[in-house]
């Protein structure tokens, strides 16, 4: 059995595309000894970590709505529209985040994972020190003080409180919170530490979408294995990126992609990079359209599964280290 790291890049509803990749890796016996993702990648991350089969992930990717995760107000169910309104002007996002949030706590809850006490890893010979040994670390951006969380790694420095005891969905659903769509997280903090007794939390994307290099060791000793990663997008090139940005919205959307890529281009244009990465094509879909179908869903499992599959005939674990690190 091979073992790895997976990083897995964020991309809202794209996320079929993440459990596709993930099934073809279990398929091929490898055991995935940690992962680190931002937004869809900390779903899957999540719950996978926490011991759900792939095949069964499918499933119940398969069955549920992912509209039921665009959750107004009750009290705007018959003039949504309002309730968008009223989201994005008096609590910076359209959605309330609840049912994302409920989903994630009963998936987790159910394989015994509450806290992030119960991804904790028993890791010796890790490059790691204990307090950052953990299955998982998802990517929040901290709106209140414009810096980057690396969560579990960062509650007890950046927050002042214990990791253990602390929520894993919460974390979860603040790494997915995409601006404007849903509403930024409250993490609790340390006032002592972080300036006031919590901080917003959102979308990971917004500072580092594809954190590939979290786990390449830092000391002089080499990798015990690989990390390999997986990308929401086939391999693109300048040109085929060029947008027109025609009018405010266009704009918007394309201030908001560039937000979110920028910081992980100097990654992703390395060739040590791209050699150790899975890139899943889902330009046929768009991130932020959660009114997905069954067929659009297999469709993006497919595409995970066959990108993975492709990857994996020419990938060479021992090839990659003679290339790119000679410790």
């Amino acid at each position: 059995m091979a073992v790895t790291d997976l990083v897995l890049e964020g991309g809202g509803a794209k996320l079929p595309g993440l459990v596709g990749a993930v099934n073809a890796l279990s398929s091929a016996d490898y055991s995935i000894h940690r992962i680190a993702g931002t937004s869809a990648g900390a779903i899957v991350g999540a719950l996978t970590t926490a011991g759900i089969p792939p095949e069964n992930l499918i499933e119940t990717i398969l069955g549920k709505d992912f509209t039921d995760f665009e959750d107004l107000n009750p009290v705007f169910d018959l003039v949504p529209w309002l309730g968008k309104i009223q989201g994005l002007l008096f609590h910076k996002g359209m959605y309330l985040g609840t049912a994302l949030h409920d989903f994630l706590a009963d998936a987790l809850a159910a394989q015994g994972i509450r806290t992030w006490g119960d991804l904790r890893l028993h890791d010796p010979h890790s490059a790691l020190p204990p307090e950052r040994q953990y299955r998982l670390v998802v990517i929040v951006s901290d709106v209140s003080r414009g810096r980057m969380l690396r969560l579990p790694w960062d509650y007890q420095e950046a927050l002042g409180v214990d990791p253990d005891s602390q929520s894993v969905a919460e974390a979860v659903c603040a790494s997915a919170a995409t601006p404007f769509f849903f509403r930024p997280r409250s993490l609790p903090a340390d006032s002592g530490v972080a300036g006031g007794a919590s901080v917003l939390g959102a979308d990971g994307g917004l500072l580092s979408n594809f954190p590939v290099d979290i786990f390449d060791r830092k000391d002089a000793r080499p990798a015990r294995w690989p990390t390999l990663g997986v990308m929401l997008s086939a391999r693109t090139t300048a040109e085929t990126q060029w947008r027109p940005n025609a009018n405010t919205y266009q704009y918007a959307v394309s201030l908001l992609s560039t937000m979110i890529n920028a910081h992980d281009r100097r990654h992703i244009d390395e060739p040590s990079v791209t050699d150790r990465t899975i890139f899943v094509d889902t330009a046929d879909h768009s991130s932020t359209d959660f009114a997905l179908t069954r067929a659009d869903k297999l469709d993006l499992i497919d595409s995970g599964d066959t990108a993975a599959r492709e990857f994996l005939n020419t990938w060479d674990w021992q090839t990659w280290k003679e290339r790119y690190d000679r410790r």
